[in-house]
């Protein structure tokens, strides 16, 4: 992709709504393009101060008062030039009444409704980028595969002190037929995360790991996207990822295995 492409989807590409080819192109491009890179930040930056606070405002109790009662007696003085009687007065309001009605229904079910959607919409985008973290670590050569490059848990572990602000739990499968390959830095959902890697045969399974926002356990919930396995959960305070393209089968022992919840043999 060249400049002149990103800038044209840039918008699509933060919003999520990319399918999975053209925004691992597009990650790859702002990898080597400042002028992009400074693009995305821009637009990630205005996005971030439309949705604070800061651009809404509530009216004071005071000037509320006083524009309800403008309105009252704005109604009422008009009531009074067209001659209408209490009866055609109550026929006016009913009249509004039932034009409001409506309205007032549909502004319900939004309420109701957006806050699923933009939940919906978060988890979707967040599934869009592990997958495209897995992807981007399958491209080209093994470069982008590990940081660190071991099989030994006692080394892959202590990599990440100080690259990140917590401590992933590495385990060591191999015994079980998920050797580990090793670790590296990812950025996952505006944050850093921890990337374990282990092998299945000639698969290779990505497994994300950040902090939770709360502390309960959830249990592991299975997806497909883009034709690779996804499962996730949350499990001593951290959010887990695993994604591959092995079967669904191999993939929830791995996640059972990682868990602690796989029968010993």
């Amino acid at each position: 992709m060249n400049c002149k492409d990103i800038e044209e989807v840039i918008h699509g590409y933060l919003d999520g709504e990319l399918d999975l080819i053209r925004s691992v192109a597009i990650e790859e491009h702002l990898k080597n393009c400042p002028v992009c890179a400074r693009l995305h930040r821009e637009r990630q930056s205005l996005r971030t101060a439309m949705a604070g606070g800061s651009l809404y405002f509530s009216a004071p109790m005071p000037l509320e008062r006083r524009v309800r009662s403008a309105v009252r007696q704005a109604s009422k003085a008009e009531a009074r030039a067209k001659g209408r009687h209490w009866h055609g007065r109550w026929n006016w309001n009913w009249n509004w009444l039932r034009v409001l009605a409506p309205l007032a229904a549909t502004a319900l079910v939004l309420l109701i409704a957006l806050p699923l959607v933009t939940s919906h919409s978060a988890e979707n985008r967040l599934l869009e980028q592990v997958v495209s973290a897995h992807v981007r670590s399958l491209m080209a050569d093994t470069s982008h595969l590990t940081d660190v490059a071991s099989s030994d848990q006692h080394t892959v572990k202590p990599w990440f002190t100080g690259k990140l602000p917590f401590s992933p739990s590495v385990t060591d499968l191999a015994a079980r037929g998920f050797p580990l390959v090793g670790g590296r830095l990812d950025y996952i959902g505006e944050r850093p995360a921890a990337g374990l890697v282990y092998q299945r045969r000639k698969h290779f399974i990505n497994l994300f790991i950040w902090p939770a926002t709360g502390t309960a356990t959830s249990g592991a919930e299975s997806q497909t996207r883009q034709g690779y396995n996804i499962i996730h959960w949350n499990q001593a305070g951290m959010v887990h990822w695993a994604v591959s393209d092995v079967n669904l089968g191999d993939l929830r022992e791995f996640v059972q295995l990682v868990r602690g919840d796989a029968p010993t043999r």
